[in-house]
């Protein structure tokens, strides 16, 4: 016979959405109850977290430097620039101790009372009404319509933390302890006290009997961490540095939501003005304290001035000398001034700001003019140079005096009048339901479900190493002459069944007719080969030949054929049992060994006319060597002349060598494969042990297919006779 070779296609060989669509669709009950299983766990896990509101108030940041409120003659602003307020530096001012202390001491956020909810489904019971749990299942964790307020707790900083339980034990009472403490009994409205340093009352307990709480007081380091977490601030854009500033809180309280951005904002306002006042305090303070000295600078200067005019007798300047004071006295006062302003930006300057250097560069070109009129006072006559100092002394206390009480009465005023620039827009009035997004898990719970189960499907069908389509049969070079679908009960009956005669006892069952489409197919081919003989083989054993060789001879006897069916597995041969003969009954090893003759080995079928056997014989110690005699040589050729059919069942090919002499002598040799159980590999290499005795394999069965264990199912097997149709008789 012609070497066959393997069949591949480009489309084969390249990756098809179609046949992953089809192996989909062949277990798509799998998919539907995974993505069903996948949208109910996202339903359940949606429903777990608890509701989140959101409030909001509306703020004014305007955009003006800290010493807006301070005149330009003590702020200094005719010389250093106003820088606009950035909201994302204020934005850590707004959430750093400073502004959100005074909030939670003025909400009590740092008041803990905690009720025991039920594990995972703790705030669904809480939140919803239905369905409702009676009251006798788990008593002690909260329900939906269970109301409970503190409106004292007192704890000191050794107990801050430590957990008191409360335990309602009837209308309005309770029990309550610290741990390794003891019980103490209470009421609504009363203050317990459970040890020195820690006592609380409840305004309000509107709970069933048996439920059970946590009382602490948390440090106020957690207290802020839980308002910064909440916190949002966001300016509103465009235009740009707007000063429009959003506060949002975010609470599982809806009522603390509102009430925490509106402190949050107050706080802020209070801070902030604090800050602007505290600024000009200093300034006043500054001013007093230097008010004093000039004043008694002024009185000694005067004092000075009005000795040497006594002892001189000069009461006045030259003109040109009254000139030379006038404007000595005027520089002085511009440097008095500019000291003042220094000290005031030196607090928000560095001296390497452009604004600080530009005022050091204008107090160096004063101190410089300030020289060189000095250095014009030398050429006076002694003196008059002496009576100018003097003089000059006094005119310069009593302005700077003036100056200073001028400033001191501007700061008061400002002082008075200091108003924020913080301003409350719109105040939270409510707050709205902004999440959990509940919608989210049931969209991710319904794809992972999808994808667990698309994904168990092709891995699974991926791990599977059998051959699963008569296409994989095609592309290894085998023409597939049959595919015989799974016999129910037959593994499990064996080989003593009826079912294992299932071409006798069920003649209208679908695998009989897919042997009787074997048995058409065969004719035509055994018609062009030499001999009019047929080997059934398999790769491994428990692959059904036996079984296919037995029914094939049925269904070819019962056409009107002389069919001799030889099991030639003088190993383990059984098929004996099905024509009722027993173990020591002469077989193929004695006729062939010459110790029976073929009268003695050959059996007629009582119930199948035109079907002989000879069964397998005792077991020899040399099989091999006996179907290389002659002996079997001649069987085979008398065989062919006397019968239509003979039909030879072999051992494993991958087992014995039985198969290799075998297949030299017949017409035709076909391969049993088992759906699922057979691998690639094992069909490769029979066909190559074959190959090399000289055996060219003509073709395979596909036996015990599964069409719901298949990957593809009914979508996908296409080929081989009736392998996915159901028809019969009535």
């Amino acid at each position: 016979m012609l070497q066959k070779t393997p069949i591949t296609t480009d489309e084969d060989s390249e990756f098809s959405i179609s046949d992953l669509l089809t192996q989909i669709l062949a277990r798509k009950w799998i998919v539907v109850t995974t993505t069903i299983l996948g949208l109910l766990a996202g339903l359940f896990v949606g429903q777990l977290p608890p509701d989140t509101y959101r409030a909001g108030a509306l703020v004014n940041i305007e955009q003006r430097g800290p010493t807006s409120a301070l005149p330009d003659v003590i702020s200094g602003r005719g010389l250093v620039s106003d820088p606009s307020t950035r909201i994302e530096a204020e934005s850590h001012i707004i959430r750093s101790r400073f502004v959100l202390a005074p909030v939670v001491r003025s909400l009590n956020l740092d008041w803990k009372l905690e009720p025991d909810r039920f594990p995972v489904i703790g705030h669904v019971a809480e939140r919803r009404a239905w369905p409702a749990i009676p009251n006798a299942i788990a008593p002690r964790y909260t329900r939906h319509g269970d109301r409970a307020r503190l409106d004292l707790l007192e704890v000191d900083e050794p107990l801050i933390s430590r957990r008191a339980r409360v335990l309602v034990t009837g209308e309005g009472q309770f029990e309550a302890w610290l741990p390794d403490g003891p019980r103490v009994s209470g009421r609504v409205g009363e203050i317990v006290t459970l040890a020195p340093g820690f006592r609380f009352r409840f305004a309000t307990l509107d709970v069933p009997k048996g439920r059970s709480f946590t009382v602490w007081r948390a440090r106020m380091a957690s207290a802020i961490g839980e308002l910064r977490g909440g916190l949002q601030i966001r300016e509103r854009r465009p235009p740009i540095n707007s000063g429009i500033v959003d506060f949002h809180f975010r609470s599982v309280d809806r009522d603390l939501a509102r009430r925490a951005a509106n402190a949050v904002v107050l706080s802020y306002q209070e801070q902030n003005l604090n800050r602007r006042s505290a600024e000009i305090d200093r300034s006043l303070e500054f001013i007093e304290t230097n008010l004093a000295e000039v004043r008694q600078n002024t009185a000694r200067a005067t004092e000075r001035l009005n000795a040497f005019r006594q002892q001189r007798q000069t009461v006045e300047l030259t003109t040109t000398s009254q000139e030379l004071l006038r404007r000595i006295v005027g520089i002085e006062s511009e440097l008095e001034e500019l000291a003042f302003r220094e000290e005031q930006i030196s607090r928000r300057l560095t001296p390497n700001h452009p604004d600080y250097r530009l005022l050091l560069d204008q107090r160096a070109r004063l101190e410089a003019r300030l020289e060189e009129m000095r250095e014009e006072a030398t050429a006076l006559p002694p003196i008059e140079q002496e009576l100018l100092q003097l003089t000059q002394a006094v005119e310069r206390s009593v302005e700077i005096e003036r100056q200073l009480i001028a400033r001191g009465e501007q700061l008061s005023i400002v002082r008075a009048s200091t108003v924020s620039n913080i301003h409350m827009l719109e105040e939270a009035e409510s707050a709205g339901l902004t999440g959990p997004n509940r919608t989210q898990p049931i969209l991710v719970g319904l794809l992972l479900g999808l994808s667990v189960g698309v994904g168990g499907i092709l891995g699974i069908n991926f791990l599977r190493r059998g051959i699963d389509d008569s296409r994989v049969i095609e592309e290894l070079g085998l023409p597939l002459f049959a595919t015989i679908n799974r016999v129910p009960g037959l593994r499990a009956g064996g080989d003593n069944t009826e079912l294992y005669k299932l071409a006798r006892s069920a003649p209208g069952d679908i695998v009989v007719e897919s042997l009787r489409g074997l048995r058409t197919g065969l004719q035509f081919s055994l018609a062009t080969a030499p001999r009019k003989s047929l080997m059934i083989s398999s790769p491994a054993p428990s692959i059904g030949k036996s079984f296919v060789s037995l029914n094939l001879a049925i269904v070819a006897a019962q056409a009107g054929s002389q069919v001799l069916l030889i099991d030639a597995d003088m190993r383990k041969g059984k098929l004996r049992r099905q024509f009722d003969l027993s173990r020591d009954h002469p077989g193929l090893s004695e006729l062939l060994s010459g110790s029976a003759g073929i009268e003695r080995v050959l059996v007629s079928d009582k119930d199948t006319p035109g079907l002989d056997f000879i069964a397998a014989g005792k077991y020899p110690p040399n099989p091999a060597d006996l179907l290389t005699s002659k002996a079997f040589d001649a069987l085979m050729t008398e065989a062919a002349e006397s019968y239509d059919l003979v039909l030879i069942d072999t051992p494993p090919v991958l087992a014995v060598t039985d198969p290799a002499i075998i297949g030299q002598k017949v017409g035709m040799s076909l391969l049993v494969v088992k759906h699922l159980e057979t691998t690639r590999a094992e069909v490769l290499s029979s066909m190559k042990l074959l190959d090399n005795s000289g055996v060219s394999l003509s073709g395979a069965i596909l036996n015990q297919f599964d069409a719901k264990a298949s990957r593809y199912g009914h979508y996908g097997h296409k080929y081989g006779y009736y392998g996915g149709y159901k028809y019969g008789y009535d």
